[in-house]
């Protein structure tokens, strides 16, 4: 009897990580090899090998979505080709990374692999949007305003992804610059102000509200999907600097030794609304997190965090959390960085002058 695969999972054409469970295979040898395999037609990356003892005929491989996931992290990647080799019988399949467990009736077709269907941006900030992707069809940016009138005013315009990319990244003024076919963000004759867009591909869309918050900070973190996205989060920000140190007393003087510094940032947003709630909570939740200065992106670790939702309507859900650099040095945050927090560099009130202000 030749080695079969005997597994019930649920292969799609993309199929989620976190469904993928057991498989099997059936065989009438004692063990028999089994491999993984990420691209098996191109880099032939095989990063799990392992021999397997069968059971009354039956050999069984556990956790397979989790391999995937582990090797998608390493290797930065949203959707490959699988390949399970089981005594030299393969089953190919293409994985989309997925740590959540989502409902049986998700269409990876039917939206953007973000962790929701609206955001609120600013000016300076930016977007990603990852998706199924089918080829050559356009995305369709559509900007809603008002006229010099007062009057809702609406532009419509294609553009096309770039050969090779793996999703669309703009800030936003450069998108909103395009849409409006002008040079400057600052509207024109048609939109005086822009007050939301959408991005659309196919009967896939996502609306960005355009908010104007004289504090926030952006951070870019790696969602459910493994895809980046971007979050803005409107904020009062609280940094604190620790000096953990012993001390020695030498020849009658006291003196230092072991010095460690340790500056965290406290963040405690505003009100938030549903979307942006789930939003933070990925971000909360992602292994890979970054903020967004003005020259520099950097890398952070949150440490501490207050993530609780509820449904009383007298109540604005709010959330806390704690983040520090990965280094294990204190930075000094780009000027551009520190003017986004609160309280951490706003050393000029307006009691002073322009010039400083």
């Amino acid at each position: 009897m030749a080695t079969e695969f005997i597994t019930n999972l649920p292969l799609d054409e993309y199929t989620l990580t976190s469904r993928l469970d057991t498989i099997s295979a059936r065989t009438d040898k004692v063990k028999v090899e089994v491999s993984v395999i990420r691209d098996p037609e191109g880099e032939i990356d095989v990063f799990f090998k392992t021999t397997l003892y069968a059971f009354n005929g039956v050999v069984e491989l556990s956790a397979l979505g989790k391999l995937i996931e582990e090797r998608f992290r390493a290797k930065g990647r949203i959707t490959d080709m699988m390949s399970v080799v089981i005594d030299g019988v393969s089953l190919d399949f293409i994985a989309l990374y997925c740590t959540f467990e989502l409902n049986s009736d998700f269409d990876y077709r039917q939206c953007f692999w973000t962790t929701s269907r609206t955001s609120i941006v600013h000016r300076y900030s930016a977007i990603c949007l990852t998706h199924h992707f089918t080829g050559s069809q356009p995305y369709h940016i559509k900007v809603v305003g008002t006229d010099s009138d007062g009057r809702i005013a609406m532009v419509e315009r294609d553009f096309t992804r770039a050969a090779g990319s793996k999703w669309v990244s703009f800030s936003v003024s450069e998108i909103i610059r395009f849409a409006l076919n002008q040079t400057d963000y600052e509207a024109g004759e048609d939109i005086m102000r822009v007050a939301y867009f959408t991005i659309e591909y196919g009967a896939i869309q996502k609306i960005f509200y355009v908010v104007e918050d004289p504090d926030y900070l952006t951070f870019r973190f790696l969602n459910l999907f493994n895809a980046p996205e971007y979050v803005d989060v409107v904020s009062k920000v609280k940094r604190k600097t620790v000096a953990d140190r012993d001390t020695a007393i030498c020849s009658g003087r006291s003196r230092h030794y072991n010095q460690v510094i340790n500056r965290t940032y406290e963040v405690e947003t505003g009100a938030l609304t549903a979307d942006q709630a789930q939003t933070i909570e990925q971000l909360i939740c992602s292994y890979d997190v970054e903020l967004c200065g003005g020259a520099d992106n950097y890398k952070i670790i949150i440490t501490d965090h207050s993530c609780e939702v509820d449904n009383d309507d007298d109540s604005l859900v709010t959330m806390k959390f704690t983040f520090r650099l990965v280094g294990d040095r204190p930075a000094l945050l780009d000027a551009e960085m520190d003017a986004l927090a609160p309280g951490v560099s706003h050393i000029f009130s307006h009691e002073f002058t322009a010039e400083f202000a």
